[in-house]
């Protein structure tokens, strides 16, 4: 009996451990979180540093990026066909940067679902569950950052197209801060963000310099850039010929 006694005691202690570390989420074999790789150590020193403002800037600007993605390119192209907004020649420069960003987030998009694939790598909230906390949840691939492709393709663009300190500012500045949301809510490692601004800056480069083939394809969906009903005067030589008297 005192034998029994003690197997069921035994077995009960190992019971109430068992449910300690489920009900408190402890790792059964505890993962070391000071000898991480120096890429995921980044992101767990970075991993909801600065307090709950901070962590609620990151997810408004991890989210905002698939609206603008999306809204820019439209909103542009929009404007371009609308009478009085400025001279012909900067409507059709407001489509003509639609169509080109338009492109350019496309082929963005693309190339970061086949690198996804190709790649495959964990997040670092996945790789890292007991050191690493996610405040967004993705189900693909980590690398490259899409977030950090299409912000740098986006803002690469507008830049190029507008080079101005008003567009290269802000565009820039959301940008880089968008690389550092992502890490910053536990979703990329900084080789992901790096590696998401240079493919996204390095199409939108690309596009660039092929945009006036594109735009004489998408010609007939452009708006004119010349006035409607403007006469089209050549241009002639006049001489003047002064005869001594």
């Amino acid at each position: 009996m005192n034998l029994f006694s003690q197997m069921f005691r035994s077995t009960h202690q190992i019971c109430i451990v068992f449910l300690i570390i489920v009900l408190n989420g402890i790792p059964l074999q505890a993962q070391s979180c000071e000898d991480l790789p120096w890429d995921p150590a980044l992101v767990r020193s970075w991993n909801g540093v600065g307090g709950p403002a901070l962590l609620t800037t990151s997810k408004v600007a991890s989210d905002a990026l698939l609206p603008l993605a999306i809204g820019v390119p439209v909103t542009l192209t929009v404007l371009g066909h609308i009478e009085g907004i400025g001279t012909q020649a900067e409507r059709r420069k407001l489509s003509e940067t639609g169509l080109q960003s338009f492109v350019t987030m496309g082929i963005t998009y693309g190339s970061v679902v086949v690198l996804k694939h190709v790649f495959d790598r964990e997040r670092p909230y996945q790789a890292y569950p007991n050191c690493i906390k996610n405040y967004r949840s993705d189900a693909d691939g980590s690398f490259p950052s899409g977030h950090s492709a299409g912000s740098a393709a986006l803002a690469t663009t507008l830049s190029l197209r507008y080079p101005t300190w008003y567009v290269i500012g802000p565009s820039v500045a959301y940008a880089l801060y968008t690389g550092f949301s992502r890490i910053h809510l536990g979703m990329h490692h900084l080789t992901d963000v790096v590696a998401g601004y240079a493919l996204g800056s390095g199409i939108a480069v690309v596009v660039h310099v092929l945009s006036e083939e594109l735009f004489d394809l998408a010609d007939p969906l452009l708006p004119s850039d010349t006035q409607p009903g403007a006469m089209i005067v050549p241009q002639t030589n006049v001489f003047s010929i002064s005869i001594p008297f």
